[in-house]
């Protein structure tokens, strides 16, 4: 910084030197022919002629420094000196505690207010981009089960799974929200080229989740599932924060968008909005659309789930074996909660299990619940003698049945332990079924 603020000194030109003498030189010329001066006041007159259009010069051309201001370049020339006296201080031989306390109290409150300058200069940017959000799924009952140091390093081998194909397909993570990824893909110039990039390595990662899960067996820990969303839209790129805090960052109503959708995803699912598919509809094989009332929207939008690409190379979503897991036909009654957003609410429904897998289940109800809500429950093992947990899970259809509503129910969040009674429980029903 101390150089930075030296270079901002003004230099004088060869005019600008040129027009100093000769304005300097007249004077003293003018003042030797009408007047009888000794070599000694020659040489003064002379002296303060120049020195006098020296400070006029430095006045003029500070002048106009203010009259095209640079806040930047005006703080960095008024604290040259100050950073002089430091380095000063730095190189002297009569160095004690006291002094470098007080030379590192100082250069905190300069940097503070350069800080301060540049805060205040920041700029906003509002371009188009593809927004990617990605989640994982049961992060929480992971973070809980195991210790700090356990889960910051699987945290970091799914950033550095993840982090590797993102880039490699031209995105930026904007940044890292726990165990999510907020991606950008894009730029001032936005091309439709930004969106099949995204869509394309939203793929790849799902894929990349087998490699991670592999991984995570030979450790012991469970299998973690991801849920992706894309929205292609408007946002503005700049600094958020205060003077003492900040981060680049992007925001908007698209971006908040794109968190709605990718909170309405399964595991293993990439849902992409209609403004994203409309770019890529030529590249993509999805599903039908699925019209959801998100927050902050009045109407309800439509979702597409992302089957395949077919462009640069034809890359297929993997369908979980979670997702295709055997199915057995029980009856469990069960009571659930609905989820309205983060909110859970207080009122209490009935319903009875018909079909489970270790992945989902079939259940009726005689309250109509409609489909891509969540809900809560737990399930009553007696008959295995353990105790569930809450398990979280997303409506993913609803048809009117003779006895009520028949809902199919996807798991979102379960603990290990209770997806492992699950499985016990359908091994179990399959033993008896092919004994009898």
């Amino acid at each position: 910084m101390p150089t930075t603020a030296r270079n901002a000194t003004p230099r004088i030109s060869p005019p600008q030197l040129l027009g100093l003498l000769s304005a300097a030189l007249i004077p003293c010329i003018t003042a030797i022919f009408l007047t009888s001066t000794s070599g000694t006041e020659l040489i003064l007159i002379t002296s303060a002629t120049i020195i006098a259009v020296f400070f006029t010069w430095r006045l003029c051309h500070t002048r106009k420094q203010l009259d095209n201001p640079d806040p930047k370049s005006q703080v960095q020339a008024l604290l040259a000196p100050t950073h002089e006296f430091i380095d000063l201080l730095n190189h002297s031989s009569n160095e004690t505690p006291a002094v470098n306390e007080s030379i590192h109290a100082l250069e905190q409150e300069l940097a503070l207010i350069t800080k301060k300058v540049d805060w205040a200069q920041s700029r906003r940017d509002t371009f188009e981009a593809t927004i990617l959000i990605s989640d994982l799924r049961g992060y929480t009952t992971i973070s809980e089960t195991y210790s700090p140091d356990q889960t910051i390093s699987l945290l970091n081998r799914y950033f550095e799974h993840m982090s590797e194909i993102i880039y490699r397909h031209n995105g930026t993570i904007d940044k890292l929200m726990g165990d999510s990824i907020l991606a950008l893909f894009g730029s001032y110039d936005g091309t439709k080229k930004d969106a099949a990039d995204a869509v394309t390595c939203a793929t790849e990662m799902q894929i990349a989740m087998y490699k991670f899960n592999r991984e995570n067996q030979q450790l012991g820990m469970p299998a973690l599932y991801m849920g992706i969303g894309i929205n292609t839209g408007k946002v503005v790129a700049s600094k958020l924060g205060s003077a003492l805090y900040n981060e680049q960052t992007v925001i908007g109503a698209d971006v908040n968008l794109t968190a709605r959708i990718e909170s309405h995803t399964v595991c293993g699912q990439v849902l992409i909005s209609d403004a994203t598919y409309q770019q890529v509809h030529d590249v993509t094989q999805v599903s039908e659309p699925m019209l959801v009332i998100v927050k902050g929207r009045r109407e309800a939008i439509p979702m597409y789930e992302l089957i395949s690409i077919t462009n640069p190379e034809h890359f297929k979503v993997p369908e979980r074996e979670i997702r295709r897991s055997p199915r057995v036909d029980i009856d469990i009654p069960f009571k659930f909660h609905v989820c309205e957003g983060k909110i859970i609410t207080s009122e209490q429904n009935t319903g009875r299990i018909s079909n489970m897998s270790t992945g989902g289940m079939l259940a009726y109800s005689d309250t109509k619940i409609d489909p891509y809500f969540f809900v809560r429950f737990a399930l009553d093992f007696n008959i295995l003698g353990v105790e569930c947990n809450d398990i979280y899970g997303k409506i993913l259809k609803v048809e009117k049945k003779y006895e009520g509503y028949e809902m199919s129910i996807e798991f979102t969040i379960i603990d290990p332990q209770d997806r492992q009674s699950i499985q016990d429980l359908v091994n179990n029903t399959l033993a008896q079924a092919q004994n009898s």
